[in-house]
């Protein structure tokens, strides 16, 4: 009896009380477009860069990448919103204001993040050794980073890519699966598919637990924004880390 009261009393998690008014057909769709322009995207560059000899560089610290990730997200963003967003409306998917407990709520989360991942990462460096996140060789192409670089990728990295990944994966996505599923395999399910999108193996614990914070400061504040400004944070963290290690070497 006490859980019953404790799941839906208001500072609880509240069930989805209706289906969404988009499908899991809508989320292929949306995650189709923003592939295909990534593809597309792509095979300009290569045009441009063997018609041309452009140098592409290496790394999303180079202007072209920059530019290809920049168009990956915003399609990203297009799509969830010609899918979703356009007929059931943005707070629908969670674009809605949250109440200053849930945004106060980001700060134990954020410092409970930091801790599970130092714990992590601990625990796998003890289990296999040394290892070297393959996010830093793809984000910085393994040099040190200009301030202007730096800010560019806070920019993209700390602010545009966390709005549009919770918009799909917490706005879009994760509405689908807590409608059919309980509260608990709802979050656990969309924190795996958060998780396995980034497939990078070496960093599928830390980032199934974040997944796991996310997804449920979207259920308990009925808005992504908690969720999107906690992403905001880790990633912020993660690439100032990558920087000053970068710097140091």
């Amino acid at each position: 009896m006490y859980m019953e009261e404790s799941i839906t009393s208001p500072e609880s998690p509240q069930p989805t009380p209706t289906p969404p008014a988009w499908g899991w057909r809508s989320v292929g769709l949306a995650a189709m477009m923003s592939i295909g322009a990534l593809i597309v995207l792509s095979l300009m560059v290569q045009i441009l860069t063997s018609g041309l000899g452009l140098e592409v560089g290496t790394g999303i610290v180079s202007p072209v990448l920059y530019l290809v990730m920049v168009g990956f997200y915003l399609s990203l963003i297009g799509g969830v919103y010609l899918f979703a967003a356009r007929h059931a409306g943005w707070e629908a998917l969670g674009v809605r204001s949250a109440s200053r407990r849930d945004y106060l709520l980001v700060i134990p989360f954020y410092l409970a993040a930091l801790f599970l991942l130092i714990l992590i990462n601990s625990l796998i460096v003890f289990l296999i050794g040394d290892f070297e996140n393959p996010q830093i060789e793809a984000i910085s192409g393994g040099r040190a980073l200009t301030s202007a670089e730096l800010v560019m990728l806070l920019l993209l990295v700390a602010g545009l890519v966390p709005f549009a990944e919770e918009l799909f994966f917490r706005g879009m996505i994760y509405p689908l699966m807590r409608y059919r599923t309980s509260l608990i395999t709802a979050i656990a399910l969309n924190a795996a598919a958060f998780t396995v999108v980034h497939v990078i193996p070496v960093i599928f614990p830390a980032l199934f637990v974040l997944g796991l914070l996310l997804a449920y400061l979207r259920e308990r504040s009925g808005s992504i924004w908690p969720s999107v400004l906690l992403h905001m944070m880790q990633n912020g963290l993660a690439i100032l880390a990558i920087n000053a290690a970068l710097a140091g070497t």
